[in-house]
């Protein structure tokens, strides 16, 4: 079952969409940093929704730390920074996801070299996001802005996510500057398989978190095509399309309003997550099918083989019995064969009775004992008193040789007398 928190975005921050590296370190750390380059403060300590703050293999000075990296680069187009952002398990507590964002960090520092500042967002049901809420109040030119009240109830309390900003220079902490440029993820090659190694390493990372704390459900990082691809999935699901800041806000406040979402981009939604939960019932139902099917071909196949083992097994049986050189050996192929009753009945019956009858070898009366007395434990005395037969006339005991059976046929019955009536 696959779990919902799969989000993991990797972005670029460059001089033409940030115009402040040190305010956009601000943002996320929910911090209050001086922008040296512009001269100007960034304060975002309204912020409530940041719960921890670590810089990982860098400076522990922020607002240094952050200044020099946007000092270190001097091209117009330069890129100041990487953003990882990545969904948190909500399940798992705050001190498991610190330590699992940490040990993720130093992993891409020695894979890649990257020094990096995780701050891990827990949005609350009363928190407010003041940069994003000052974007939805209108703003007319000669009036002010009205703020956003603290009783507002956006922001999910589920959506537990973590900023992982990244210099794109390595960071040498003995000179206290940054270094060369880290080409690996830059490069048109090499750059997409360092991301697919930094997805495939947090998919395997949370996982193990998740099986931990006893969640069934698993991150899976891969798209759709490569889900579908590797048979995972169903052919032909959509991804749902972005909301943003603007139409998130304007969905909750539709919802709080009406109940639902009837705005044109929750509408797209809906239809999306319809149309790709009929795609999955359908799927999942073909797959049960297609499995049930397997186990019974395999199972069908199972059984012939195993007849047509037992099947030679008994044939090999029947051999050794066969060729068998003597009636010791003999008895010893029938004793030994694994599927006797898979052997011919009678033949077997009829081996058995020559076997039996065979294993007297110095029957009484033959020429080695004519008497027919050799070694004959009743004949002095001897032998187990459960061999004795009671005689039930004498009220003795009396040996099997001094009892004598007469056959019943050798009886012959008295003459019936018929009686006389008076009169004959």
């Amino acid at each position: 079952m696959m779990h919902k928190a799969v989000h993991f975005a990797v972005t670029v921050k460059t001089r033409s969409n940030t115009s402040s590296l040190v305010g956009a370190a601000a943002y996320r750390a929910g911090a209050s940093l001086f922008d040296e380059q512009i001269g100007l403060r960034k304060s975002y300590l309204s912020r409530r929704d940041v719960v921890s703050v670590e810089m990982i293999r860098a400076a522990p000075d922020i607002e240094a730390f952050w200044n020099s990296a946007q000092k270190a680069e001097t091209r117009i187009n330069s890129r100041l920074a990487r953003e990882i952002k990545i969904a948190l398990p909500h399940e798992l507590p705050l001190e498991t996801q610190r330590r699992l964002v940490r040990g993720y960090c130093l992993w891409l520092h020695d894979a890649f070299g990257m020094s990096s500042m995780a701050a891990i967002h827990h949005p609350f049901v009363d928190g407010v996001d003041r940069e994003i809420l000052s974007d939805l109040v209108p703003n007319t030119e000669g009036h002010s802005t009205s703020k956003p009240s603290r009783n507002d109830d956006r922001g999910n309390p589920l959506n537990t996510h973590v900023h992982i900003l990244c210099p794109t220079r390595k960071w040498l902490p003995d000179e206290g500057r940054f270094g060369a440029k880290l080409r690996e993820l830059d490069d048109l090659k090499t750059g997409p398989e360092a991301v697919q190694r930094m997805r495939s390493e947090w998919e395997k990372r949370v996982n193990a978190e998740l099986e931990k704390v006893g969640v069934e459900e698993r991150v899976d990082l891969r798209s759709y095509k490569a889900m579908a691809a590797d048979g995972d999935a169903p052919e032909g699901l959509v991804a749902q399309p972005k909301l943003g800041p603007r139409n998130t806000a304007r969905s909750r406040r539709r919802k709080r309003e009406t109940g639902t979402d009837d705005t044109f981009v929750g509408a797209e939604r809906a239809s999306v997550r319809d149309r790709n939960d009929e795609l999955w019932a359908t799927w999942l139902e073909l797959r049960a099918l297609k499995r049930e099917k397997a186990r019974e071909m395999e199972s069908a196949s199972i059984a012939a083989r195993q007849e047509v083992e037992r099947a030679e097994a008994a044939r090999r049986a029947e051999h050794e019995i066969k060729v068998a050189p003597d009636l010791k050996s003999r008895h010893d192929a029938i004793e030994k064969a694994p599927h006797i009753d898979a052997l011919n009945p009678w033949a077997q019956a009829i081996a058995w009775a020559e076997h039996m009858t065979g294993t007297d070898e110095n029957p009484p009366g033959s020429d080695e004992d004519p008497a027919g007395t050799d070694d004959d434990p009743t004949e002095t005395g001897e032998g187990d008193e459960f061999e004795r037969v009671f005689d039930p006339e004498t009220d003795s005991a009396v040996s099997d040789t001094e009892h004598i059976e007469i056959p019943w046929r050798s009886i012959r019955r008295a003459p019936r007398v018929r009686e006389r009536k008076r009169g004959d």
